[in-house]
């Protein structure tokens, strides 16, 4: 029974409530001098107003201002009387104020009174035990204080996870310095979140064999494109170009024409080529059966990805790196298609 009086009477005090009711009162009284000095100093501006109308009065005894200024002196006045009426609903709420803390201190004495009498009557029953029911009464008072700390920090910390806003989760992919690709190099094209893979060495191969048969028609242009394919799903245009360059040989200007190769672009078939990412990442897509075959320690898989599909080939990537593959990104402006020319340069993967 008087566990439970310890208890209570050791309930948080209303000391923290008598400082924030003794602030609200001083604002008060701020408040009050405030609004004391803004009627005054209105109450003045008023009689200013007044000695200025009665100065530009005319022989005839009426105003230059005429009924405006009439007005403007009632509205004064109405305002003076809003403030005193201010006022005085702000000495009320004092007097209220004034009581309520009169109330909360005499309750305040009546608990610290209450405490005083249990704390007296506990050293009192803890006098008439012996040593060994002494040492339990200490533990069972230290027990059901830990207790009630523990209760208070289970509270402090539901009501933190509560009101704990959710952690973003950033995936982190390693991405080790680039290398340029010089070993086997395997490409893929990413546009509107569909990867397909682009025939490039099949192509290159047929670049090589079909420019020298197209080369004589140079002599009649000094440029030509020529189309092959389709080969799975691709087309490949391609441009020689007619190169001609002077040397003094001997005292003797010579010229040298060449048959050079300028670039070459590949063209799909359809924009909607290829798989969705979603479905090119399950087991037994194209995607997967073009790279079962292929040594990641030796491969390099290049993605020519559009500006719609980044986020697409983020997902890639860190897929591409969970099978230890090498990967290069070919950024391309949107309906800019994918090429090479002798002037371009190598991937560079991580």
């Amino acid at each position: 029974m008087s566990r439970r009086h310890i208890q209570q009477a050791e309930a948080p005090g209303h000391d923290s409530f008598l400082d924030v009711v003794a602030n609200l009162v001083g604002i008060m009284i701020i408040l009050i001098i405030v609004v004391g000095v803004a009627t005054k100093k209105a109450i003045v501006e008023a009689g200013v107003t007044t000695a200025n109308s009665a100065a530009d009065t005319d022989d005839t005894g009426s105003t230059a201002a005429g009924q405006p200024q009439v007005a403007d002196l009632s509205e004064l006045q109405s305002t003076a009387a809003a403030l005193v009426a201010d006022i005085a609903q702000t000495d009320m709420r004092l007097q209220r104020d004034k009581i309520e803390i009169a109330y909360r201190q005499t309750e305040r004495e009546k608990l610290l009174a209450s405490l005083s009498v249990a704390r007296k009557v506990i050293e009192q029953q803890r006098e008439q035990l012996n040593d060994e029911e002494k040492s339990h009464f200490d533990l069972a008072r230290q027990l059901d204080s830990a207790a009630a700390e523990l209760r208070d920090l289970s509270a402090a910390r539901e009501s933190a996870r509560r009101s704990q806003t959710p952690a973003g989760i950033i995936d982190h992919l390693p991405t080790p310095m680039a290398k340029t690709v010089f070993g086997k190099e395997i490409h893929f094209r990413l546009n509107q979140g569909r990867i397909v893979q682009v025939p490039w060495d099949e192509l290159v191969e047929k670049l090589k064999a079909d420019a020298p048969r197209k080369a004589p028609r140079l002599r009649d242009s000094a440029t030509i494109t020529e189309t092959l394919g389709p080969v799975s799903g691709f087309w490949m245009k391609y441009t020689l170009r007619l190169s001609t360059e002077t040397a003094n040989v001997r005292g003797a200007t010579v010229r040298e024409q060449r048959v050079l190769f300028d670039h070459f672009v590949m063209i799909p078939v359809s924009e909607e080529i290829g798989e969705p990412m979603r479905e090119a990442l399950q087991p037994g897509s194209e995607f997967n059966a073009s790279l079962q075959h292929l040594n990641p320690d030796r491969t390099t898989v290049t993605v020519w990805v559009y500006p719609d599909s980044f986020n697409a080939y983020r997902e890639l990537k860190q897929y591409l790196f969970g099978r230890g593959f090498l990967c290069a990104a070919r950024p391309l402006p949107t309906d800019h298609p994918l090429g090479g020319s002798p002037n371009g340069s190598r991937s560079s993967a991580q």
